[in-house]
């Protein structure tokens, strides 16, 4: 019998706070069997992670910005960041923090995070070949930061990652404990190249350069995304336990289109799905007639006739306007 009785698969059409979806989790080594924590205060986490240590400098950061999450997580490791990765994967967490910005803990932690389809690791990086060493990994965000006892990952992700799912893009926000750095053409067309992101001055005031991951595509996409499948998932199964039954015909698979829909609906009110002509949200939901399922499935009590697509509202990052001067 499986353990998830709902389950929304999203395929991206072109190539290329819910609780615990802006939550962090900090990824510390620490003899000792693997453990995992969660604190709802910074005073709280000191009494195991003194003032100082790397766990604290990046919580206190979290816990500074103006948006800060409910909770941060740590959890420890003995030797492998991937096998404790591997054991809270299923916890509350949906950013991952690498305590020590060690480069090898961070490529283990991104290979790891790579073959997944749902969270994010944030890491924060010093040289171009730490930052090429992660470039086009999925679902790695990289952030080149050298200015020493400064921590950008936990800052971006500590005010960014628990604002509503689609109501931000990621690139041009202030954040609190990190400076802001000049940097030249040259070296921020180089940070561009590897697809990470830099806190520099642009406009007069402090600013994240751009609000993408390693392999291009953009987090605030890739977070609705997540967001979608998760707010699915549960509509679906609040739909299917609290009804005394819900039948294998028009009425129970109209139930599930209307619980797909639900989701979509708040998707587009959040600003994750874009708009169309008219002011009508960007999205189809499709079902299949019981007729039209497989019998054998029929047999099994599962329902696989459900799809849906929907147009991404995106963000503007660059505007170009042209004009013209008229001689009188």
């Amino acid at each position: 019998m499986p353990l998830q009785d709902v389950s929304v698969k999203i395929n991206v059409a072109s190539p290329a706070p819910k609780i615990g979806l802006g939550r962090p989790v900090i990824f510390v080594q620490k003899t000792g069997a693997a453990e995992y924590k969660e604190y709802s205060t910074l005073a709280a986490l000191q009494v195991d992670y003194a003032t100082g240590t790397a766990v604290e400098a990046k919580a206190a950061t979290i816990f500074k910005q103006d948006n800060r999450p409910d909770k941060v997580a740590v959890a420890t490791y003995a030797t492998d960041i991937k096998t404790s990765m591997t054991l809270f994967y299923g916890r509350e967490w949906h950013f991952a923090l690498v305590a020590n910005d060690l480069a090898a803990d961070q490529l283990a932690a991104a290979t790891f995070i790579s073959d997944k389809d749902f969270k994010f690791l944030v890491v924060q990086v010093r040289t171009e070949a730490d930052r090429k060493a992660l470039k086009v990994k999925k679902r790695t965000k990289i952030y080149d930061h050298t200015i020493a006892d400064e921590h950008l990952d936990a800052a971006a992700v500590g005010d960014l990652g628990s604002q509503t799912v689609g109501s931000i893009t990621w690139k041009f926000k202030s954040l609190k404990g990190v400076t802001a750095r000049y940097l030249n053409e040259t070296e921020i067309n180089a940070i561009d190249a590897d697809f990470a992101v830099a806190y520099i001055v642009k406009g007069g005031r402090g600013q994240l350069s751009e609000g993408w991951l390693a392999d291009g595509s953009y987090i605030d996409d890739i977070h609705g995304q997540d967001w979608i499948k998760a707010d699915m998932e549960n509509e679906i199964s609040y739909t299917l336990g609290n009804a005394p039954k819900i039948p294998y015909d028009a009425r129970g698979i109209g139930a599930i289109e209307a619980a797909m829909s639900t989701t979509l609906q708040r998707g587009f009110k959040n600003g994750i799905i874009a708009t169309l002509e008219g002011g009508l949200p960007d999205y189809t939901v499709t079902t299949l007639s019981r007729d039209e399922v497989d019998i054998q499935d029929r047999a099994l009590r599962v329902y696989p006739g459900g799809s849906f697509s929907y147009g991404k509202s995106g963000a503007i990052h660059e505007a170009r306007v042209t004009g013209v001067v008229n001689i009188q």
